[in-house]
């Protein structure tokens, strides 16, 4: 699959607001503990959808009624105090009269969701479906599916979802793969913010260069050099010995991690220690490329050149550190973490180790949520739910709206400039009717995707990923690949679950020890690999390479 790099600007707006993954205000209203069956109608094929030209399709391009009379579903969803209810906002209001499809909301707070959403579905009187973060973890996908609550969406996205096939086949030729169930049938349609990635970033502080003589290093020996002079040589020039070389955060999963510089020696470190290399599931923790990385992190640590808080510190405290002007290298999702100092900063490309590799990691889709609305075998006349829900996946803008408040308008949640760029306006110059927390459904069903990176504006931010993107050829070319969101058997997670945790928790205590110099690599190495057959690693892959092979092999 052809991978395209974008901003991460409108992860880091929508997924702030996002978090709380609600949909409506307190528990009034249409909030029912009964939920009324939806209203027996005629079928929408049969009433307004004609054929279109391109296979027998319907035609629910997004405009005009689905239905000549107005007809009621009951959904459901999940909510924070701080966001209205849908029954209010202004997208869904007028989806509604576009549509002649009114939604009957029946809505939870977040605190109490997963009890209440339990509880309806042992009661059997649930609604006729399910939108937004409510109801859509893998597990109840496959669960529900498999007892028959949620209904099939396949043949419905064929017949009357004409816009999310077009956005698929354009932008995300993988991502049937990703919904499909083992069972070969798809329960919950999706909801996609971006496309991927470079999954870390690395920055140098310019400045100290410059202060020290030095011009960026792009091997890891020169990195080495570079910190030690960052060390000895005063480079913030307030003439104390204050200068931390090199931090980053251990314990984050994410972005502020040590995963980039083990690509110098191989596999870069990926948060999940799974990789797959020509079709092969890889543990990454088992490879000389672990073993080569902790070593060389363990050197650095042992000369003074990285944070002693590594292990201890939070994002707050490392973010506070970098925007006090007292570090030379950093991992982070933005440059902007350095604060009033960000201008000091460049992008670390990729190093090269001392064997000529020299590799960076590219996420999959991400901000990728696979069941973000599902049918429940409540429905009548479902084809008519689909045609509704289609109208989410017609355009970015449609996406923007539902998922983030409502555009493009000056006066409203956002709007374009005049380069054509998105401005999303800050809720104190919204009217308090207007702002996102009222408007929005935060994870929507919705694909935002390759169109935004040509409207969003985050400068710095595409020129990185540009010049990293280069380094990430085993990647582009497919022979490198991030393990799939991909759906498991309720069989195949109770298999693995607890021994896929037990590894990665090894492998990572391990590796704080040798960093640390708490243990030698080398010496522990055979040991180690010993010790990760003991857990389980053959037969965890065993079987992570069988769900692989069932999801690369559908169509």
């Amino acid at each position: 699959m052809k991978r395209k790099s974008i901003r991460r600007l409108l992860c880091i707006m929508l997924t702030g607001a996002m978090l709380l993954a609600g949909c409506g205000s307190s528990e009034t209203g249409n909030n029912k503990e009964s939920v009324p069956a939806s209203a027996e109608t005629p079928a929408a094929g049969e009433s307004t959808a004609a054929d279109a030209e391109n296979g027998g399709t319907s035609e629910v391009s997004g405009k005009g009624p689905i239905v000549d009379e107005k007809v009621t579903y009951t959904l459901a969803c999940q909510l924070s105090p701080n966001w209205g209810n849908p029954a209010d906002g202004e997208f869904w209001q007028k989806l509604e009269e576009e549509t002649n499809v009114h939604i009957e909301w029946v809505t939870y707070l977040e605190t109490e969701a997963d009890e209440k959403f339990k509880l309806l579905m042992a009661s059997g009187d649930y609604p006729d479906g399910f939108i937004g973060a409510l109801g859509g973890s893998d597990n109840d996908i496959v669960t529900y599916g498999s007892e028959g609550i949620y209904i099939p969406l396949n043949d419905l996205i064929d017949k009357y979802c004409p816009n999310f096939k077009r956005r698929v086949s354009e932008e995300y030729p993988d991502l049937m793969k990703m919904i499909t169930c083992a069972d070969g049938n798809i329960y919950g349609m999706p909801s996609v913010l971006y496309n991927p990635d470079i999954y870390n970033n690395t920055f140098i502080n310019k400045k100290w260069l410059d202060a020290v003589g030095a011009d960026i290093p792009t091997t890891t020996e020169e990195f080495e050099a570079v910190l030690k002079k960052f060390k000895e040589e005063d480079p913030n020039g307030n003439g104390e010995a204050d200068e931390i070389p090199m931090t980053f955060m251990f314990s984050d999963w994410g972005a502020s991690d040590h995963g980039p510089y083990f690509g110098a020696f191989g596999y870069p470190l990926s948060p999940d220690y799974i990789m797959i290399d020509n079709k092969e599931v890889k543990y990454l923790g088992a490879q000389d490329s672990f073993k080569k990385g902790a070593e060389w992190l363990g050197k650095l640590y042992g000369e003074g050149l990285v944070d002693r808080d590594i292990f201890t510190q939070d994002s707050s405290g490392m973010t506070a550190k970098i925007s006090q002007g007292t570090v030379g290298v950093f991992s982070a999702w933005d440059i902007t973490d350095a604060g009033e100092h960000t201008d000091e900063y460049v992008a670390l490309m990729p190093l090269k180790g001392p064997d000529g590799e020299q590799n960076a990691l590219v996420e999959g889709i991400t901000g990728f949520y696979k069941g973000r609305f599902m049918i429940t075998d409540k429905a009548k006349n479902p084809e008519i739910l689909m045609q509704w829900i289609d109208r989410f996946y017609e355009n970015m803008e449609t996406g923007l709206n539902a998922t983030y408040g409502i555009g493009p308008d000056k006066e409203k949640a956002w709007y374009y400039d005049d380069n054509n760029n998105i401005i999303f306006k800050k809720d104190t110059e919204l009217p308090e009717d207007q702002i996102r927390g009222q408007q929005q459904l935060p994870f929507a069903p919705a694909i935002l995707g390759a169109g935004v990176e040509d409207f969003l504006g985050n400068p710095a931010k595409n020129e990185i990923n540009a010049q990293m993107k280069q380094y990430a050829g085993k990647f582009e070319d497919g022979t490198w690949e991030r393990w799939p969101s991909c759906y498991m058997t309720v069989e195949e997670k109770e298999d693995i679950a607890t021994t896929e945790t037990d590894l990665q928790v090894y492998s990572k205590n391990q590796l704080a020890k040798w960093i640390a110099g708490e243990s030698d690599v080398n010496a522990d190495w055979d040991n180690y690999l010993k010790e990760l057959e003991n857990v389980g690693l053959s037969h965890y892959l065993e079987v992570k390479q069988q769900i692989f092979d069932r999801y690369d092999s559908a169509e």
